[in-house]
């Protein structure tokens, strides 16, 4: 059970001043494999735009292989891709706030430009075999953002996702999931020229 009082929980997004509520981008539970600035040691070797980041820029949901992955919010599909070596294939939609990424996907059920309604599944986690678990990256970016701040433009999704129970880490430890080392987790993508980033 939460520590959060009831009240709380029943009135989650009611708080935040930026009036954004998100739902879970996936039915049911997950753990949290990796959470928001966990590991900065390990993540200080990849940047964005040339600066070096902070930590983690968003959350791992280890998910079975094949799990729906869905739209935390309406928007519109502004980017499908690949980064091979880094996020794999992307989904990026844009919203009234910001924008939200889906990364280490498998099959998709949308395409580029199209509208969405917050719940619309976007595609699966990947069905391949990997050195590392199924997961799926989840990041947002509240407008405006600046690319420059040690985060790739990235804020903490957390305080945003209403969540009627809290995820357990994989680890146990509920501040930081467990390290970049212990997870098997790809590498981010070397910045270099030529890329973009998403």
């Amino acid at each position: 059970m939460s520590n959060r009082p009831e009240r709380y929980i029943q009135l989650a997004n009611q708080y935040e001043p930026e009036g954004i509520h998100l739902t879970l981008p996936f039915d049911g539970t997950a753990q949290l494999l990796q959470g928001w600035g966990d590991n900065p040691g390990f993540h200080a070797q990849f940047t964005y735009n040339g600066v070096p980041l902070k930590g983690h820029p968003g959350l791992d949901f280890l998910l079975p292989a094949g799990s729906a992955i869905l739209a935390v919010d309406a928007g519109r599909v502004v980017e499908i891709s690949n980064e091979p070596g880094g996020f794999g294939r992307y989904v990026k939609i844009e919203h009234r706030w910001g924008e939200s990424l889906y990364a280490h996907m498998g099959d998709l059920s949308v395409e580029s430009g199209q509208r969405v309604e917050r719940g619309r599944k976007l595609g699966s986690t990947e069905l391949l075999p990997r050195k590392y678990p199924p997961h799926l990256h989840f990041g947002i970016r509240l407008a405006p953002y600046n690319r420059l701040d040690g985060w790739g433009g990235f804020a903490d999704p957390l305080p945003f996702l209403y969540m009627p129970e809290p995820l357990p880490p994989v680890s146990g430890d509920t501040e930081t999931g467990i390290s970049a080392e212990e997870t098997g987790l790809p590498a981010m993508l070397q910045e270099r020229s030529g890329i973009r980033r998403p």
